[in-house]
């Protein structure tokens, strides 16, 4: 329901700027994903609060610790690659804050579009009938799912937006909102925005290949593979540590 929506609300892009064609899809896609929400509390007579989807003090609050967790992640993460892969990193003498930050803006939308859509009503209907664990799986395989039906191939999917859903899903019923996972999900993409190639004018940073620059290693590609094992254990981890403590990873 929600890809119909977003395609079918889509089609407005065609009056609009080239320019502005991300921006767009994420404000669409939020219109999209508010659409199916609404439709579905509908059908089945429940409100906004019913899944957690209401602005409360602490929604700000909890929207920068997101930014501030998925930073640190992703900072690792991009960090370690860069270490075993020999890559060299340069800062962007094109660029500065204020002008990354503004050509990154659409990424906030695009972020909130995609955890309304998967991790506000899915997770917390599934959450409820079926569990924690099956319903954090199901909704990062439809998530993976939807961005193999934009273009990305089988393994980019999986090893990718699969096993960050893992991270906002998790961020999600732990937090009791789609705040949190929200900042991590901008954090992330804004991140790995930063870095960029000397084509790109907008990163913060600019990645150079070197002679000593090792990208696979016996056929495995490590800038792929090594944050994603990571990424992985991590919210393996984190997952045990919580259910071990009883916090909200219980049918609520």
């Amino acid at each position: 329901m929600f890809t119909g929506f977003l395609i079918l609300f889509s089609l407005t892009k065609a009056f609009l700027p080239n320019g502005l064609e991300r921006l767009a899809h994420g404000i669409i896609g939020t219109l999209a994903a508010l659409a199916t929400t609404v439709l579905f509390l509908k059908i089945h007579q429940q409100k906004f609060s019913s899944i957690r989807l209401v602005f409360e003090r602490n929604t700000l609050a909890k929207f920068f610790l997101g930014i501030i967790v998925g930073v640190l992640i992703m900072g690792l993460l991009a960090t370690g690659v860069l270490y075993f892969t020999h890559a060299k990193v340069e800062v962007n003498q094109n660029s500065n804050l204020f002008h990354f930050l503004l050509v990154t803006s659409p990424l906030l939308f695009l972020a909130f579009m995609e955890e309304l859509a998967f991790r506000a009503y899915p997770l917390e209907i599934l959450k409820n009938k079926i569990g924690v664990a099956p319903a954090i799986g199901i909704t990062s395989i439809l998530f993976a799912l939807y961005h193999l039906a934009n273009g990305w191939t089988f393994a980019s999917a999986f090893l990718g937006p699969a096993i960050w859903g893992l991270l906002f899903g998790l961020a999600a019923i732990y937090s009791k909102g789609i705040a949190m996972p929200t900042g991590i999900h901008y954090a992330a993409n804004l991140t790995t925005s930063a870095l960029g190639d000397k084509n790109t004018s907008s990163s913060l940073w600019i990645v150079k290949q070197t002679d000593t620059v090792i990208t696979t290693y016996k056929g495995i590609d490590l800038a792929t593979i090594l944050p994603s094992l990571v990424l992985l254990i991590l919210v393996t981890i984190l997952f045990l540590f919580l259910q071990a403590r009883n916090k909200p990873l219980k049918r609520q």
